[in-house]
């Protein structure tokens, strides 16, 4: 794993780590528990689309968020999730070894994964400050790495790992799935924004009694053969009626991209942004061309999966 370093010993240098958004190939959403989270079985693809994190040690606990995405709506606090991330790992680890290094860092942000798009970019930004903390600190046990991923957000732990895999429970269950070449994708953007707890609650209104969360055969098989056209006919997202019942332009931009030629238009989490699935690098830029030009789509980005785990790309 990606995250899990034997480095040196506690260091004082820069560290720059590596963390990439995602997509759920396939989300299939079953009933609520007392906990009031819905039991999925979803397939989460890390897409060369990346958040670059910079930890630097010995400063004032500062955050710093630039790059493409820098939004206001980012918190700088210690409601950002890499920070949270940060003080999880310092509070796991600091009864039984020296964390010092970690309780000040600056950490400097370069968003590249659009905000609040349902492509995970809060959460590669905590999965990469714990492997970047990890680094600092001369490694960390992978299930304690894993811990302060999942009290983060459900989609952290697969970060860390990158890949394709398959998630059980609220997503942190995970099986690494075989999957052979590339996906090509294109993700449209929204200039809107939805509510997560807002569109499980509408699919609770639509949906009162459904069927419990599987992942389809086809869908496996599609990935381990890199078949794109069998993965359009099996993937699915449970939340798709949901999200344009609350935002019924989504309706009219997946429209738009099967006119296009999409072989799959793919709601990416709870929204709003879908990815549309494409046979290759060629016909993904033809795709990309045309949704640009589409009402509704602010961005539509070319990426491809899957993707590399958080990982330490330098040391300053």
């Amino acid at each position: 794993m990606s995250a899990q370093l034997h480095s040196s010993p506690t260091t004082l240098t820069p560290v720059k780590v590596r963390a990439p958004g995602k997509i759920n190939v396939h989300l299939g959403v079953g009933t609520a528990g007392d906990d009031g989270y819905h039991e999925l079985a979803t397939v989460f693809q890390a897409l060369n689309l990346n958040e670059t994190l910079t930890l630097v040690p010995g400063g004032s606990a500062s955050i710093v968020v630039g790059g493409r995405y820098a939004d206001a709506e980012v918190p700088q606090d210690e409601s950002n999730f890499a920070r949270k991330a940060i003080n999880l790992l310092i509070s796991a680890l600091e009864d039984e070894r020296d964390v010092d290094v970690l309780r000040d860092l600056d950490i400097v942000i370069d968003k590249q994964v659009p905000v609040a798009g349902g492509m995970g970019g809060g959460s590669a930004d905590a999965a990469a400050a714990l492997c970047g903390g990890a680094h600092l600190i001369g490694g960390v046990d992978e299930s304690i790495l894993h811990d302060c991923a999942v009290a983060v957000g459900a989609d952290v732990a697969f970060l860390l790992h990158g890949g394709t895999a398959i998630g059980h429970g609220r997503g942190e269950k995970l099986t690494p799935v075989l999957t052979r070449g590339s996906f090509h994708w294109v993700m449209a953007t929204s200039a809107r924004q939805l509510s997560t707890p807002a569109i499980y609650s509408r699919f609770d209104e639509l949906t009162p009694d459904p069927e419990p969360a599987v992942v389809p055969a086809d869908v496996l098989a599609a990935l381990a053969a890199g078949d794109p056209d069998i993965l359009a006919t099996a993937a699915a997202n449970d939340l798709t009626d949901a999200a344009i019942s609350a935002m019924p332009e989504l309706a009219e931009v997946m429209e738009a991209g099967r006119d296009a030629g999409a072989l799959l238009p793919l709601l990416s989490g709870s929204g709003p942004t879908i990815g549309f699935l494409a046979r290759d690098a060629h016909h993904a830029l033809e795709l990309a061309v045309l949704l640009q030009a589409t009402r509704g789509v602010k961005e539509a980005l070319r990426t491809t999966g899957p993707a590399p785990g958080a990982h330490v790309i330098d040391h300053l």
